[in-house]
């Protein structure tokens, strides 16, 4: 992966994790009543949300410090399907944020992840490797626990879900985002 793309990459798992961060610590400091969030699941996101805030500090600082690469600049929606599903969670009530971010979000940025590791090279990307294998690591804790909290079919979801996961379909076909990741057909 060229430094540019790797870039990119890091810009946008930044900006995800930002946003993660941000809705996941709203989410934990709901008022008691305000949907069906009780205590064990706003600890867990408050947990989440910590971790989400850290991760968005690893991605920035893997960015090339290069002026010519404008790495601020890259913190951005990495793709039009990411911004639609933060704007749907900072719309939701509650039980449907919780939806989405534990039906589409994660999945979604746990898959990322795990594709742009086969994209780097262990000599030139060590940092972004081990970053992304840390975060791959929380990923796969905080779904794991979610479970304990949220029993998947009582997740309340509503239909907007399968419409903001299918939205994602298209960045895998279009190869663009991680920009050099090559998704399976």
């Amino acid at each position: 992966m060229d430094v540019e793309s790797l870039a990119d990459a890091c810009g946008g798992l930044a900006w995800v994790s930002e946003r993660l961060f941000e809705l996941e610590g709203r989410l934990a400091a709901g008022r008691d009543g305000e949907g069906p969030l009780d205590n064990r699941a706003r600890n867990l996101l408050a947990r989440s949300s910590r971790r989400h805030g850290q991760h968005a500090q690893w991605w920035r600082a893997a960015l090339p410090d290069s002026p010519a690469l404008a790495a601020p600049d890259r913190i951005r929606p990495p793709t039009s399907a990411w911004e639609r599903l933060v704007d749907h969670i900072e719309e939701a009530a509650p039980g449907d944020a919780v939806a989405a971010l534990y039906e589409v979000a994660l999945p979604q940025l746990a898959f990322v992840i795990e594709h742009l590791g086969h994209e780097l090279s262990s000599v030139s990307d060590g940092a972004v490797i081990r970053t992304a294998r840390m975060v791959a690591a929380d990923l796969a804790e905080e779904q794991y626990d979610s479970r304990q909290v949220w029993n998947p079919p009582h997740v309340p979801s509503d239909g907007d879900l399968e419409e903001l996961a299918g939205g994602f379909a298209d960045d895998y076909r279009e190869k663009r985002w991680p920009p050099l990741v090559t998704f399976p057909r």
